[in-house]
């Protein structure tokens, strides 16, 4: 197994190159997807951490099927630090065991594993796994911000508090192996794409 880490601010790009990727034979663990079925009531973690978070910030950010409301959750969280280490506090040790287990579910093959994750700035030592490749993918915050007006429908106040809440791409940049900009044509993405699989696959 060869393990990538496909990491980058919001609206960057990291879902477009992971899909290129899928598309040449990756197999790509979506870090939102695990976050998602964590905190799904179906899961097997989902009612324990469903009644943590319900506790921190109050039964209102659950839905009436019992799932978690997560526009609620980032309407009471967003503007408050603390609150939003708390709950950090609570799903974060959840996700990181499910992210073992899909990444255990591949360590005795020959897969190379896209691990989409955003944000990945801080020491990746203190992770129970190790990248071989770390890709950082960017593009200009104005780029960023009307995509996320194009594609998610925010507003461009709410995009651009996005963008800012997630800090310059120097940190991003100093962990990374390769990167990857998207700012150009959807031809020159996947161009990137291929000779970055090339170099995975051999």
């Amino acid at each position: 197994m060869r393990l990538v880490a496909v990491t980058g601010g919001i609206g960057a790009g990291k879902s477009t190159v992971s899909r290129a990727l899928a598309a040449r034979g990756a197999q790509v663990i979506d870090a939102d997807a695990t976050a998602r079925r964590v905190v799904d009531p179906n899961d097997p973690r989902g009612p324990r951490v469903l009644e943590q978070i319900a506790a921190l910030l109050g039964a209102e950010v659950l839905a009436d099927h019992g799932s978690l409301d997560r526009e609620r959750v980032a309407a009471v969280v967003f503007h408050d630090e603390e609150l939003r280490h708390r709950y950090n506090a609570i799903v974060h040790p959840a996700i990181m065991r499910a992210t073992a287990e899909e990444i255990d579910a591949h360590r005795d093959t020959e897969a190379v594993v896209v691990h989409e994750i955003p944000l990945l700035t801080a020491d990746t030592a203190a992770l129970p796994w190790t990248y071989d490749l770390i890709v950082t993918v960017e593009a200009d915050a104005e780029a960023r911000v009307r995509r996320l007006q194009d594609g998610r429908g925010y507003t461009r106040e709410h995009a651009e508090a996005r963008v800012r809440a997630q800090g310059g791409e120097e940190r991003r940049l100093a962990i990374a192996d390769v990167v990857i900009r998207t700012d150009g044509s959807p031809a020159d993405t996947e161009h990137r794409a291929d000779e970055l699989w090339r170099r995975l696959s051999t």
